[in-house]
């Protein structure tokens, strides 16, 4: 079994991880600047290899409600993913029941609760190679057809993109691996139903010290 987190290593995980997204944060403002730049394909090559691989490690959840603008932290457990080369992160094993924190219909939460986990792929483009920083643009999340209301929908998790919101990072001091992805609505039968959901929810991945 993966083991639990208790209050004080789960509050020293949590600044932790916000230092590393902090500090990534910081260096990923200055994009236009890496946007501008032509980073040769050998230092390109480098960073990949550098980051390439098999990661196990931490995935927190934090939801923001749209209303009060509030951050609350919601979950976190052990989880694994791979950066692979096809230029993709893949996220194993993501809980359906963090995938329904923000759902705001109950019947809809509770289908998608029940559901199995899910494997979140995202794609990622390195930008910076000192710091190695990276976009990261995940994929629509498809849970298939479900049953709420009496009626059957077509379901799906979409996810946000955006530069200097949406990315991932080497920290070198301890070859860590952050990412944080926003999971930013629910979508039926292919069109986003904001009335469903009540606010972004903000997923942090942070890998194991090596």
């Amino acid at each position: 079994d993966l083991p639990k987190l208790t209050t004080m290593n789960r509050n020293k995980l949590f600044i932790l991880i916000l230092a590393l997204v902090t500090t990534l944060s910081f260096t990923s403002c200055l994009s236009d600047d890496y946007e501008d730049k032509q980073i040769p394909q050998a230092e390109l090559k480098a960073a990949f290899l550098t980051i390439q691989g098999n990661y196990q490690g931490w995935l927190f959840s934090h939801t923001s409600d749209s209303k009060s603008g509030k951050i609350e932290k919601k979950d976190s457990l052990r989880t694994t993913w791979k950066i692979r080369s096809d230029s993709t992160v893949l996220v194993r094993n993501f809980p359906s029941k963090m995938l329904a924190n923000n759902i705001t219909n109950l019947e809809l939460k509770k289908a998608v609760e029940a559901l199995p986990a899910r494997d979140i792929k995202c794609a990622f483009n390195i930008y910076s190679v000192n710091p190695i920083l990276f976009d990261v643009a995940p994929f629509q999340v498809e849970l298939g057809k479900l049953t709420y209301g009496g009626e059957t929908h077509k379901v799906a998790i979409g996810f946000a993109f955006r530069r200097n919101l949406t990315f991932g990072g080497f920290y070198a001091p301890k070859k860590q691996v952050g990412i944080r992805l926003i999971e930013g609505g629910v979508i039926i039968d292919d069109k986003v139903q904001s009335e469903f959901y009540k606010g972004l929810d903000y997923f942090y991945l942070l890998s194991d010290a090596k």
